[in-house]
C-alpha cells in the first residue's frame, strides 16, 4: 500500500476548498489563480506521485463550477462552436497517444524521456512507456478542466472583475515572494525553501556578477521569470487601457522590475519579443483613453533609455563592459554554453521523432523539449498541432463585440496578451506540453466574448446571477 503524505499545505487547500464551496464563486476564482504560484509545494503525496496545491484544489474548483453552472454549464464551454471543442480534442488525442503510441511505436525512435525514474542527466533511449505519459496525461485533463469550469464561471456577472481581482492577488503574492527571496538572500537565510517541498531539482541562490538571480517560490530563475512574465503583461495592458490604473501600474512596475533584476536571459528574450508585440496592439479598441496612455509609455520609455545610455556612457564607461559581458552571458551566450547545446540537442532530437514517427508523434509526456512548439509537434504530431493552433487562434482572434461592458473587455485584451506571452517564454524553455492552470484561466477569458451583444438577467437573491446567454 502505497503511503499518503498530506502537509500543511494540503491541509491549507482543504481548509479553503470548502469555504470556497459554501461562499461566492469569486473565492474558487480567487483561490485558483493563487495556488498557481505553487508549483514547487508538496500540497498531498501518493506514495511516489506529488500533487501540488493548484492540482488538489481544482477538485474543489470544479465541484464549485458544477454547483453554480451544472454539467450542461460546464460542458457548453467545449461545444463544437466554442474554442474549447478544440482543447477537448487536443486532450483526447494527447490522452490517447499517451496510452497507445509509446506501446504501438516502441522502439521506432529514440527520445529524451520525461521519467521519475531516471536521476541525473537525460540520456537517449528508445521510445516506450514512461512515467512522463501518465503525469502528463492527467495534466492535460486538469487543463481542460479548468478552462471549461473558469468559461462557466465567466458567464455570471462580475465574473472578469473576479478573474482581475484573482490574478492582482497572484500578482502580489509573486512580487513579495521575490521581494522576500531578495531580502532573506542578503541576510544569508533560505526562507523560500520552506514552500520548496515538492521533488524538484532546487537551483535557488546561485548569483550572478554579484547578483541573486531571483526563483521566489520556483526551483530556478527560468520557471520564475516564465511565470511572472504573463503577469507583468496582463497588469501592464490593464494599466493601459485605464482599469483599476494606479493598482495595475504599480504592479506592473513591481514585476517588471523583478523581471529586469532577476538576470534570467528567459525574462530579457521574453519581455524584448513581447514588446514588439506590445508595440503593435491596438488597445484603442477597447478604451479610445488607451491610445495616448500608450503612447506616453513609450514616449517616456524611450527618453528614459536614450538619457540612461548616454549617461552610463559619458560617466559610466566600466558599467557598459559589465552590461556587455552580462547581457552575452545570459542571453547571446546562452546557446553556446552547455545547458544551451543539451537543450539545443533536446530540440533536434524532438523534430528527428516527428519525422521518424512520420507526423503522428511519440504520445504525450513520451520526450522532453526546451521549446513548447516542438514540443507539441513531436509529441501530439499533426493532429495536436492542428488542434491546439486551432485553439490558440479562436481564444486569440475572436472578435469582440463594443457592446459589453468596459471590464470585460479590457480582462479579455489583457488575459490574450498573457497568453501571447506565455507562448513567447514557452517558446524558448517548455521541456513539455503543460502551461500551466494560469495559462487556461487566461484562455477562458480570452474566449467567452462573443461578436454578438450580450443580453443579461437581472441579479437575483444575494451574490447569485443568472447566466448570460447569447
Amino acid at each position: 500500500m502505497k503511503q499518503v503524505q498530506l502537509t500543511l499545505f494540503g491541509i491549507a487547500v482543504f481548509v479553503i476548498g470548502l469555504i470556497a464551496l459554501y461562499t461566492s464563486f469569486r473565492t474558487a476564482v480567487y483561490a485558483m489563480a493563487a495556488f498557481s504560484l505553487f508549483g514547487c509545494t508538496l500540497a498531498l503525496g501518493l506514495g511516489g506521485v506529488g500533487i501540488m496545491p493548484a492540482q488538489l484544489f481544482l477538485v474543489f474548483f470544479a465541484l464549485r463550477a458544477f454547483n453554480l453552472a451544472g454539467g450542461k454549464g460546464i460542458m457548453d464551454a467545449l461545444s463544437m462552436e466554442k474554442p474549447g471543442f478544440w482543447l477537448l480534442g487536443t486532450c483526447l488525442w494527447g490522452v490517447v497517444g499517451a496510452i497507445l503510441l509509446p506501446r504501438l511505436l516502441h522502439g521506432l525512435t529514440l527520445v529524451f524521456p520525461v521519467d521519475r525514474a531516471v536521476v541525473g542527466a537525460v540520456l537517449l533511449q528508445p521510445l516506450g512507456p514512461v512515467s512522463g505519459n501518465l503525469s502528463q496525461a492527467i495534466y492535460c485533463v486538469g487543463d481542460v478542466v479548468v478552462y471549461a469550469c473558469m468559461y462557466a464561471f465567466l458567464r455570471y456577472r462580475d465574473a472578469y472583475r473576479a478573474l482581475a481581482g484573482g490574478i492582482f492577488l497572484l500578482t502580489f503574492l509573486d512580487v513579495l515572494a521575490g521581494v522576500i527571496d531578495i531580502g532573506t538572500h542578503a541576510v544569508g537565510l533560505d526562507v523560500m525553501s520552506v514552500i520548496k517541498t515538492a521533488q524538484y531539482a532546487d537551483l535557488s541562490g546561485e548569483e550572478f556578477g554579484g547578483l541573486l538571480r531571483i526563483t521566489g517560490t520556483f526551483s530556478e530563475t527560468s520557471a520564475f521569470s516564465s511565470f511572472t512574465l504573463p503577469l507583468f503583461v496582463f497588469c501592464l495592458n490593464l494599466w493601459v487601457i485605464g482599469y483599476r490604473p494606479k493598482l495595475a501600474g504599480t504592479l506592473a512596475a513591481a514585476t517588471g522590475t523583478l523581471l529586469l533584476m532577476s538576470t534570467s536571459g528567459t525574462a530579457y528574450v521574453g519581455l524584448g519579443a513581447y514588446l514588439v508585440v506590445q508595440l503593435f496592439s491596438r488597445p484603442g479598441r477597447v478604451a479610445a483613453a488607451a491610445v495616448a496612455r500608450k503612447r506616453r509609455m513609450w514616449i517616456i520609455a524611450a527618453c528614459a533609455g536614450v538619457l540612461g545610455a548616454i549617461y552610463v556612457t559619458l560617466f559610466l564607461p566600466g558599467v557598459v563592459d559589465t552590461l556587455t559581458d552580462f547581457f552575452n552571458t545570459t542571453v547571446t551566450g546562452k546557446a553556446s554554453s552547455e545547458s544551451g547545446v543539451e537543450r539545443m540537442s533536446w530540440n533536434m532530437q524532438g523534430v528527428t521523432n516527428f519525422l521518424d514517427t512520420y507526423g503522428i508523434g511519440v504520445g504525450l509526456g513520451s520526450i522532453r523539449t526546451s521549446s513548447f512548439l516542438v514540443a507539441v509537434l513531436a509529441n501530439l504530431g499533426v493532429v495536436g498541432v492542428v488542434c491546439y493552433g486551432v485553439f490558440v487562434g479562436r481564444c486569440l482572434l475572436s472578435p469582440v463585440s463594443a457592446h459589453y461592458p468596459l471590464t470585460e473587455r479590457a480582462v479579455c485584451h489583457a488575459a490574450r496578451h498573457s497568453m501571447i506571452a506565455t507562448l513567447i517564454v514557452a517558446s524558448t524553455t517548455a521541456g513539455v506540453f503543460e502551461l500551466g492552470s494560469c495559462f487556461y484561466l487566461f484562455a477562458a477569458a480570452a474566449s467567452v466574448l462573443s461578436q454578438g451583444a450580450p443580453k443579461r438577467v437581472p441579479r437575483h437573491q444575494g451574490w447569485v446571477a443568472r447566466s448570460i446567454r447569447e
